[in-house]
């Protein structure tokens, strides 16, 4: 055999083994990837990852994060207002709570687990109320008394799982996909009041990077999009986080008389009252 026929065979060789070595990847014993395909795998698995959120969340007993958030309200001509605002957040188990929102709101927040402070920095008033003893609790009333949007108020439970779904929730796992370079589970959930999704990660800490909410049994449907960074499940939290703090040349008000001065009276005259008293179980409209 000629060398230039030696050449040609070897040729030859090298394209039926790269050939064969790519079918043995498309062919029905190639690995792909572990994903559910019906109904009841996708609820199971989708349930599952919602446990493992909810489980890291209760096992911390103070937490800072932030969130970029994209609020959507209705007013009483179906016109829709948006909102965007910057949160910071800093809270402890069971009742301690601190948060500062910017953008298109200049709020900041602090309740010790006895009163709840508001400060509008922009108007320069504040007020104070009794609050309820959990944080959660006071997270909804600052949401249903005042209509100051706090929409991860379900994450802050001692449950997170059992506030976002009941038995009439359906759906689970609906698909990956990438997130600010992070792959991510998501997670989509129907009930006959509201619709959610959440982005948990696939592989590390399963904290939220990704909430969105669509209050379908309002007025217009408002929806919710809040994006979660910098979760920190161990920071160092004194009494002084939580502890009031507002501007010696700042005027206090009656906050139940004046939700003006933190919510534009125009949509003020508009908020609905929640339903929360028949939708105890799931993500309440903020």
């Amino acid at each position: 055999m000629s060398n230039r026929t030696k050449l040609f065979a070897i040729a030859g060789m090298l394209i039926v083994l790269t050939v064969s070595a790519c079918h043995e990847g498309e062919g029905p014993t190639a690995k792909k990837e572990n994903v559910p395909a019906t109904d009841e795998e996708k609820r199971a698995q989708g349930d599952a990852i919602l446990n493992q959120m909810s489980e890291k969340l209760k096992s911390a007993q103070a937490a800072t994060f932030s969130t970029t958030e994209s609020i959507d309200r209705v007013k009483g001509n179906n016109e829709k207002v948006h909102i965007n605002l910057e949160r910071q957040l800093a809270v402890r188990q069971p009742d301690k709570m601190w948060f500062k929102a910017t953008g298109d709101r200049d709020l900041e927040c602090f309740y010790d687990g006895k009163m709840l402070t508001l400060v509008s920095h922009k108007e320069k008033v504040f007020g104070e109320v009794p609050a309820p003893p959990t944080l959660h609790e006071t997270a909804e009333m600052i949401t249903d008394k005042y209509g100051i949007s706090l929409p991860i108020s379900d994450l802050l439970t001692a449950d997170p799982q059992k506030a976002l779904k009941d038995e009439e929730t359906t759906g689970g796992w609906n698909r990956r996909e990438t997130l600010n370079g992070v792959v991510c589970n998501v997670l989509s959930y129907q009930h006959p009041a509201v619709d959610f999704s959440l982005w948990v990660p696939v592989s590390g800490d399963p904290l939220p990077q990704k909430l969105e909410i669509t209050y379908k049994a309002r007025r217009g449907q408002p929806s919710t999009t809040v994006t979660f960074k910098g979760w920190n499940l161990a920071p160092q939290l004194s009494d002084e986080t939580f502890a009031r703090k507002v501007p010696d040349d700042y005027e206090g008000i009656a906050v139940i008389q004046r939700e003006s001065a933190v919510i534009p009276p125009e949509e003020a005259q508009q908020q609905e009252p929640p339903p929360a008293a028949k939708e105890p179980a799931k993500p309440k409209s903020k």
